[in-house]
């Protein structure tokens, strides 16, 4: 009788102990979700604040508009720093290199000198 009563106390702790432990692990998951959750929360406030910035951007930020090729200004700087000599038009079109007959010149004519 000694024995059954000895291994019904057994049991009977055993059973509050893992009720316990349960109980115990039910708080701390509890304790994980609601620490997860917060963090969750503050990611999403932080990410509506990113949200709101990046729709104010176009009323931030000063719009530009370019009426002409912004290129032609270094074009001219360069063309203006060597002036063409007087009598020609200033293009950059090239003397032909060959004559009427397809032989390489200097540009003159045979007669010129």
């Amino acid at each position: 009788m000694v024995e059954v009563t000895l291994e019904l106390a057994l049991i009977g702790v055993g059973f509050i102990l893992v009720l316990g432990l349960m109980i115990e692990s039910r708080f701390r998951a509890n304790w994980a979700v609601e620490e997860i959750q917060e963090q969750l929360d503050l990611m999403e406030r932080g990410l509506e604040v990113v949200a709101t910035v990046l729709q104010k951007i176009p009323e931030i930020l000063p719009t530009y508009t370019i009426n002409q090729n912004p290129l032609s200004q270094i074009l001219e700087f360069f063309q203006g720093m060597n002036p063409p000599p007087p009598g020609e038009d200033g293009s950059y079109d090239a003397p032909a290199l060959r004559d009427a007959t397809g032989q390489y010149s200097d540009g003159t004519k045979e007669g010129e000198t």
